[in-house]
């Protein structure tokens, strides 16, 4: 702030020093503005009506608006009085008399009456509200300067500068008592209107008036420098706080798009395994047993979609590995491919969706990038706390150079149809569960990744239930799959 405020003060004096007659003091009678004077006020003007503009996007409404162009409206009523008054130079008639008092009246009425209202005012005015402010009658000091004037003033002119005057301190006042900005930032807003209103009053001819002028104008100077130097530094502070908010605001946005798209994602595959299980059921060729088995499978998938779009999500449990990857599965075998299953009377804590989302991604994957059909899935025990679900491709593989990144959000292979986004899904859901995906080294064709999950604590008796569930299980599952391979084959004797 304080390098913006020396830079301005050094430009102000290089523009105010831009002239043939003395920098410092006020305009005669004769005397044309010159360009630097006009640069100058406007300047201020604009920046007042940025003040406003900025203060405006906070406290939209009609009568909010108002109030926060307060500064730029201190501004509008010395500009308008100083457009008039050099329209017709000196000596003014009576008619150029009365529209400079009407112009200074309605702009007088304009700032003062909206802040008459103290709780409206209060609910607007801020330090950027009061930084407009001193920015307006900065410019309203240098835009009078402006104004030709002549020595004694005549009655008329005298009631014109006392409306400016009470106007400009009428309005430091009635914002000055809402006590919202900091103690420096009202010091200063009363030093500006001190040396605005002496400019008014201190006579322009003689040298006591031509050293006081230039006093006057030092000091109006250095206000102005510290005004552009402080709304420099709010305005800085204001990006600073709209790139944080915006950063916010684009997390958020990256974070609720990226859960939509894995939520798509996983979607998409159930549609698929539902819209094929559907064209199944509208077959008249298939027994009643397999429809039965086919409205069971069509049921859990539709139950699971609804906790995936509702967001529910299950809860964690003791899984039977041999029924909950026959569920699974199913889904898999009404989409066409051939899933070869081996396991055993093993029990895991996991959630059921997690494990279901996790096996279908691992198997569209070898079906999209492998180009096979055919998986198969082998549960083994690895230790006392560890179950291990392996499942195992033989399409086209994995390249070695593609391997370390297969996890990452977003990272799929050149020739890839893919999102990038299932592994690194898979990869977290069972992270959350307390175990891991990992892809295995193996040799020859194809791939083979390995789920491992924390096992259930289980006694001898749930041991030999797991058995039973076992043999069960597989009974159904080759059941299912002996059916439909035997309507499939009916089928097609009965078109041919």
């Amino acid at each position: 702030m304080g390098i913006t405020g020396l830079a301005s003060f050094l430009v102000l004096v290089w523009i105010g020093s831009g002239s043939d007659h003395p920098w410092w003091a006020p305009p005669s009678a004769t005397t044309v503005p010159t360009l630097g004077e006009g640069v100058v006020s406007g300047v201020f003007v604009a920046a007042a009506g940025c003040a406003a503009m900025v203060t405006w996007r906070r406290h939209a409404g009609a009568v909010a608006g108002w109030i926060v162009a307060t500064g730029a409206l201190v501004a509008g009523q010395a500009l308008a009085v100083t457009l008039i008054a050099l329209h017709d130079p000196p000596p003014h008639g009576s008619s150029m008399h009365l529209a400079l008092l009407v112009a200074a009246l309605v702009g007088m009425l304009g700032v003062v009456v909206p802040l008459l209202a103290p709780e409206r005012v209060r609910r607007v005015v801020d330090e950027t509200f009061v930084i407009g402010l001193g920015l307006g009658l900065v410019a309203a000091g240098h835009l009078l300067l402006q104004f030709p004037r002549m020595q004694p003033s005549s009655p008329a002119m005298q009631l014109l500068i006392g409306v400016l005057i009470a106007t400009h301190l009428l309005a430091a006042v009635l914002v000055l008592q809402q006590r919202v900005a900091s103690t420096a930032l009202r010091l200063l807003l009363l030093a500006t209107v001190g040396v605005v209103v002496a400019g008014q009053l201190v006579p322009p001819a003689g040298l006591a008036g031509g050293a006081l002028d230039a006093a006057l104008w030092a000091a109006r100077t250095a206000i102005g420098a510290a005004w552009l130097g402080i709304a420099w530094a709010r305005l800085r502070r204001s990006l600073e706080d709209e790139r944080r908010r915006l950063d916010s605001f684009e997390h958020v946005l990256v974070d609720s798009t990226r859960e939509q798209r894995e939520r798509l994602h996983e979607l998409r595959s159930t549609v698929a395994g539902l819209v094929s299980g559907s064209a199944l059921l509208d077959r008249a060729d298939i027994s009643p047993q397999t429809r039965e088995r086919l409205w069971a499978s069509v049921r859990r998938e539709l139950d699971r979609m609804e906790r995936m779009l509702t967001g529910a999500g299950d809860s964690t449990a003791d899984l039977r590995l041999d029924d909950a990857l026959a569920q699974i599965l199913d889904l898999q075998r009404l989409k066409g491919r051939r899933v070869e299953l081996h396991a055993t009377s093993e029990v895991v804590r996991a959630r059921f969706d997690a494990l279901a989302e996790v096996l279908n991604i691992l198997v569209d994957n070898a079906v999209k990038h492998g180009g096979t059909d055919a998986s198969v899935v082998e549960v083994t025990r690895r230790d006392e706390d560890t179950v291990d679900i392996t499942v195992t491709d033989f399409g086209r593989g994995i390249p070695l150079e593609q391997r370390p990144q297969i996890f990452d959000w977003g990272r799929r292979g050149k020739d890839s149809r893919g999102e990038g986004i299932g592994l690194n899904v898979a990869q977290r859901l069972m992270t959350e569960a307390g175990g891991s995906l990992r892809l295995a080294e193996r040799e020859g064709a194809g791939s083979s990744f390995v789920i491992s999950l924390p096992a259930a604590r289980g006694s001898a008796e749930n041991g030999l239930a797991n058995e039973l569930a076992k043999d069960l299980t597989k009974d159904l599952t080759e059941g299912l799959t002996t059916d439909l391979r035997m309507e499939d084959d009916r089928a097609g004797r009965i078109s041919r």
